[in-house]
């Protein structure tokens, strides 16, 4: 009887060690993941999308006076950052999309997705690259400068757009099924072509 007892107080005791050893090494990892996520960089992709929008705008309304719009890459990242969409976090890193917060992506899907988005961004950073040469060239063509203006801004929109359309397939009751079976159908954004059916707009507010 005694045995028995003896038995059953270490069972208890080695369940309550086991317990209190899995809570601590649970509260240890939590606290871990909690400062690598700190330390993550964190980028507002919608201010950002507006911002350099902005900048193209208001530079062109001075008369391209004062200084040139910096090309900037919105997805271009070699560390771990968290860039934020219409309530999503695309995880980047190395130049890619490796994850989006909540969803369960295959490496295929998550390439598909890259693809898109940094096709845009690759576009809309030339754009603003060939704008500022022209610029510096002495014999300044003022339409060869707007057309480039109004693919920049193009791609500008439908970089918005397309993250807005990712953020679309998850509002529903199996977000990540949803997206792993629509993304492939969201074609590859043509913003040449997107250009020509708008050229009747004014995409840039340049001087009149």
């Amino acid at each position: 009887m005694k045995t028995a007892r003896r038995t059953s107080f270490v069972f208890l005791l080695i369940a309550s060690l086991t317990s209190s050893t899995i809570q601590v090494m649970a509260q240890h990892n939590q606290n871990k993941q909690s400062t690598l996520f700190e330390n993550i960089e964190r980028v507002n992709g919608n201010e950002m999308i507006e911002r350099l929008g902005n900048q193209k705008t208001n530079f062109n309304k001075k008369y391209r006076s004062g200084n040139l719009p910096k090309a900037e890459y919105i997805f271009s990242r070699n560390n771990l950052t968290i860039i934020s969409f219409n309530g999503l976090d695309y995880y980047v890193k190395n130049n890619r999309v490796v994850g989006i917060q909540g969803l369960e992506l295959s490496d295929e899907v998550l390439n598909q997705i890259t693809e898109k988005l940094v096709t845009l961004d690759s576009v809309q950073h030339s754009n603003s690259e060939k704008a500022n040469f022209e610029y510096y060239n002495a014999n300044v063509d003022i339409q060869k400068i707007r057309n480039i203006d109004r693919q920049f801004m193009a791609s500008l929109k439908m970089l918005a757009s397309t993250t807005r359309d990712i953020a679309a397939l998850t509002k529903t009751e199996n977000p990540s099924l949803n997206v792993e079976n629509n993304i492939a159908k969201m074609r590859l954004p043509n913003v040449d072509k997107a250009y020509e059916n708008q050229i009747s707009q004014t995409l840039v507010q340049l001087n009149k």
